[in-house]
């Protein structure tokens, strides 16, 4: 099936998505959605409440007694309370315009919540409902925490008029983790209600990927072969925008017939549209999630204090496992990651005395000697650091006594093979003949 606006996803798809999410709607539950940054939220519901049908099935005869309504932050002018609260007013009283319910208009008003309450009383009077798709809904923490308060007393209207069933329903559609402990307890009370009914909606399988790009394709007047479909599986990892970004620039580039794996990974990894969209995704991340992905794309693995990050990722597909080994989910993404992080350079954090390369911890490779130098080459990068200074490094101000060039040659070259095993260039610890040794870090 080809849909209109953007929208190139089967029935199928599109019939269980809107189950998913508009059946705890219908039976007075507000939903959580949580996708992925650039995996096409506002595209797939604007088509859906367009389109119609796909929620008409869910709801059955009382979709023509149901508003539903689209509160999107990007058509704020400014960033208050009140600019939001009047953005969700101004879509309500569309929606009823559309249906022929005469809104209640008191110009002299000025307060929108009040003016949203009155209208959704006589709403609930007339026995109709109300749908609010917050979408990015992450936005709000920009505002003052009372917009929460309002949110409640919103939802709550109707327990103050005795309705037997709740009949204003939110559906919060965000790209950030609103689960997050760090986040959710932005929200008030109304983090009941967003963590009550939470869907994730991950990135494309292979079959989802495939129709896509074959939609898109019959839109481009050329058939994707099979080889070409399997390597943009492979760099977008499903991801939406980046298989249509990518198929387009093929199709530009008259590569549309390439049959090279590698030849398409080179061209497409190289695209800095496509780093953008990688960026978007990296940035709506917290930073436990994204020092999760640094470790999975070093490392192939988590550490046990990740395993609650790195199930949140997988419920989006952003992580994938595979028996024990974990992977992101295009080489895109992976491209993008290796290159965003300062891999070459160790962090040392004297507080809790860890040392970090590449987003993880690694001082326990080291021998207390190995780390002891280390430690003092960090701190003192792009000098001369003499014999002496190794040897006080390793065995104190009382290094005299326990002084041995054996020692300490021994030492420095444990510790360079252990930087390479590490992935860091051992050759950045070099040997100052008859002065020294010289530590480069890069920045």
């Amino acid at each position: 099936m080809k849909n209109g606006d953007g929208v190139t996803l089967s029935d199928k798809f599109l019939t269980d998505f809107t189950k998913d999410v508009f059946l705890p709607a219908k039976k007075g539950e507000s939903v959580t959605c949580l996708f992925t940054a650039g995996g096409g939220k506002r595209t797939l519901f604007n088509y859906l409440l367009k389109e119609k049908s796909f929620i008409k099935q869910v709801f059955g005869e009382e979709f023509d007694t149901t508003l539903f309504v689209f509160v999107d932050p990007d058509e704020i002018l400014n960033v208050s309370n009140e600019a939001y609260l009047q953005l969700i007013l101004d879509n309500l009283v569309l929606e009823m315009s559309k249906n022929n319910i005469e809104p209640v208009s008191k110009p002299a008003l000025k307060n929108p919540l009040i003016l949203i309450k009155e209208n959704l009383a006589m709403l609930l009077e007339k026995n109709w409902r109300a749908v609010f798709i917050l979408n990015d809904f992450e936005f709000t923490l920009n505002l003052s925490s009372t917009i929460y308060l309002n949110l409640e007393s919103i939802h709550n209207l109707e327990s103050s008029m005795f309705v037997s069933r709740s009949k204003i329903v939110f559906l919060f559609l965000a790209t950030l983790n609103l689960l997050d402990e760090t986040v959710i307890k932005s929200f008030g009370d109304l983090k009941y209600g967003i963590a009550k009914n939470v869907k994730f909606f991950p990135l494309f399988d292979q079959e989802q990927s495939y129709y896509l790009l074959d939609r898109i394709g019959e839109k481009l007047g050329k058939k994707i072969s099979g080889p070409l479909k399997s390597a943009l599986y492979e760099v977008c990892g499903g991801h939406p925008r980046l298989l249509k970004y990518s198929l387009n620039l093929i199709f530009k580039s008259g590569m549309i017939d390439e049959t090279g794996k590698n030849k398409i990974i080179d061209f497409l990894c190289d695209k800095y549209q496509l780093k953008i969209i990688c960026a978007d995704v990296w940035n709506f991340l917290s930073e436990q999630e994204r020092a999760t992905i640094v470790s999975i794309v070093n490392n192939g693995s988590i550490t046990d204090s990740q395993n609650e990050n790195a199930q949140y990722l997988s419920k989006l597909s952003i992580v994938r496992k595979t028996g024990d080994k974990y992977q992101v989910f295009g080489e895109i993404f992976r491209q993008f990651v290796k290159n965003k992080l300062p891999k070459q350079r160790l962090l040392l954090d004297t507080n809790a005395k860890k040392l970090f390369y590449g987003g993880k911890s690694c001082e326990d490779k080291f021998s207390f000697q190995e780390y002891s130098i280390l430690v003092f080459l960090i701190n003192h990068e792009n000098q001369l650091v003499t014999r002496d200074q190794i040897a006080e490094a390793i065995w104190g101000k009382n290094y005299l006594d326990k002084y041995s060039d054996w020692s300490i040659d021994k030492s420095i070259s444990l510790l360079r093979k252990k930087l390479d095993a590490l992935g860091f260039p051992s050759e950045n610890l070099k040997t100052l003949k008859k002065r020294g040794f010289s530590f480069f870090n890069p920045s």
